[in-house]
């Protein structure tokens, strides 16, 4: 068992090729040996968001703090703290932040398949 906090977990600025204003934590990762999934924490400043991008791998995340917004094909649709939100693999999609205080989620993806959010 690995037991971790967020606060324990170092905030590294996202790429620039793929955010604004954003950091990530890798809570929980191939680094520690997790066998298919990884879990990430990204916030968002305000006017912070993610560049338009699509994956070969499908992304599950949980929205924990802030307003904002996930954009797609079929639109934006608004967030909020306890949402959940599937995009499938190939699916065009980007976040961005909507408020005035920092936006927050957990991205889980599968094991070793990115590493967007480093530099």
């Amino acid at each position: 068992m690995y037991v971790t906090s967020i606060d324990d977990v170092k905030a590294e600025e996202v790429n620039p090729d793929h955010a604004e204003k954003a950091t990530v934590r890798w809570l929980l990762s191939q680094e520690i040996g997790v066998p298919n999934f990884e879990m990430r924490y990204f916030e968002f400043e305000p006017g912070g968001y993610t560049k338009e991008d699509r994956h070969p791998f499908e992304h599950e995340v949980f929205v924990v703090r802030g307003e904002g917004a996930v954009v797609g094909e079929n639109g934006e649709r608004k967030l909020k703290p306890g949402d959940a939100i599937y995009i499938a693999p190939n699916e065009v999609h980007h976040f961005k932040n909507q408020g005035t205080e920092p936006f927050g989620f957990i991205c889980l993806i599968p094991r070793g398949l990115s590493r967007a959010g480093k530099k």
